[in-house]
């Protein structure tokens, strides 16, 4: 296989041992980065890529987005709180059929694929049926991007004891059929269900059969106490990762840090959906790891560059309220304050996310050994930012800055083009379940009053 040499770039490696590099190269050799460092020999038939005044990062990695929700983009742009969310858009899940769920995969996977969004965990609450799951893969595999496909146990809320039997009996033969696959692009993982809705046995059951097959998991923690239901349980795990946790308490941080777990935020929804943003600033300070996701692509857009200088000015804003309550007004700098930085939020997207997908070893680092999953960004017509270039990455860089995408050594977008993918075939599939899902919505509203 012909090797490939990025040179010239600055590169962000995100490896303590490496660090930040300036007018570097990077070798890849298959799907795994041989070599970083300046100057390198590389093979005479080498592919070359000039990263001249680019910046090179790893794979932005988002730990939770429901993917089948990319073709309602704008569903839930005025959503009003969780009430509205179970009213207007999760409901929607019962219209989709098998191959509405393959277009959605496939759509949303290209989006992100061509916002830098190299891996993703696909919380797929939407496996209705079995075929629902085999048609999200096989959308999955189309894009070529690196997908932990969270398999979701919560079915329909009626029947959710009677579904867990063939659930739990396809998660075994998924298990078994992704373990054969050489790729290894696309895994399996846990959609744990909900405690509210299934209660702990159910879930007790799910997360039993996670660890006993290897998987990585997660769940939608929303109610306060669940984490530490789950802990005083013996569940609570490195592999079991809560999304969102914004109610949880001190010592349920501590419970998570003293396993090496993290937290999944999803910072626009959670902020817009007016919930409390502290969590973040303290699960940090406690030893949590923080990680990134997009989560509702019906209301927030598929973009982690927004999600990353989003979380960023919240968690400042909640540091500089902390220190109005206490009567240190105006602000000015102490030891330990203000805590949070620019280059936390890349750790975000990059190494802690890789840790909560189960690949911290390989993903999530620009380092010899790792897995290629590449982001090259054009710093614009203006130059880079001054100061240290993660700030520039988090506070100025858009989708629209990417220009080049690498996944397993393999390039999926080249000077601002999509390579092996058409845009027009995602906008192709979305229009096709948007006709499929939402004609009954459409003749509807045409008939209201």
């Amino acid at each position: 296989m012909t090797a490939l040499l990025i040179h010239n770039a600055m590169v962000l490696t995100m490896d303590p041992a490496l660090g930040d590099l300036a007018q570097a190269d990077v070798l890849i050799e298959g799907s795994r980065i041989a070599q970083v460092g300046r100057a390198l020999d590389a093979p005479p038939d080498a592919r070359r890529i000039d990263a001249r005044g680019m910046l090179l990062i790893p794979g932005l990695i988002d730990t939770h987005t429901h993917m089948w929700q990319g073709p309602l983009k704008g569903l839930g742009g005025g959503l009003w709180g969780t009430p509205d969310y179970q009213k207007h858009v999760f409901p929607m899940r019962e219209k989709f059929s098998a191959p509405d769920m393959q277009d959605a995969c496939f759509a949303a996977g290209t989006e992100m694929l061509d916002a830098g969004i190299t891996t993703v965990l696909d919380f797929c609450h939407n496996t209705m049926t079995p075929g629902h799951a085999e048609q999200s893969i096989a959308g999955h595999r189309r894009t070529g991007q690196r997908v932990l496909f969270a398999y979701g146990m919560l079915g329909e809320f009626k029947s959710l004891a009677a579904d867990h039997p063939w659930r739990i009996a396809q998660v075994r033969e998924l298990a078994a059929e992704l373990g054969r696959d050489s790729a290894g692009r696309v895994r399996l993982g846990l959609a744990v269900g909900s405690l509210e809705y299934s209660g702990l046995e159910l879930v007790r059951t799910e997360i039993e059969l996670g660890r006993a097959l290897g998987l990585p998991m997660s769940f939608h923690q929303n109610p306060p106490a669940q984490i530490r239901q789950l802990g005083e349980a013996g569940l609570l795990g490195a592999d079991l990762l809560p999304v969102h946790a914004n109610l949880a308490a001190d010592d349920e941080l501590e419970m998570l840090a003293a396993c090496g777990g993290g937290i999944s935020f999803t910072v626009e929804g959670e902020f817009g959906g007016g919930r409390a943003m502290n969590i973040i600033g303290r699960a940090h300070r406690a030893g949590v790891t923080p990680s990134l996701g997009v989560d509702i692509p019906s209301r927030v857009a598929l973009d982690l560059f927004s999600q990353m200088r989003l979380t960023y000015h919240v968690m400042r804003a909640e540091e500089a309220m902390a220190e109005r309550l206490t009567g240190r007004w105006p602000l000015a700098r102490r030891p330990g304050t203000p805590h949070v930085q620019p280059r936390h939020m890349l750790e975000y997207a990059t190494v802690n996310a890789a840790r909560a997908v189960g690949r911290g070893d390989e993903l999530g680092r620009i380092a010899p050994g790792c897995l290629a999953d590449l982001v090259m960004l054009s710093t614009g017509p203006y130059s880079m930012s001054l100061g240290d270039p993660a700030a520039h990455v988090v506070l100025q860089s858009t989708p629209a800055d990417v220009d080049t995408v690498i996944v397993d050594g393999q390039l999926r977008k080249q000077t601002g083009q999509l390579v092996g993918l058409e845009r027009a075939d995602a906008a192709e599939a979305i229009r096709r379940v948007r006709e499929r899902v939402l004609a009954g919505e459409a003749a509807i509203a045409e008939t209201a009053p």
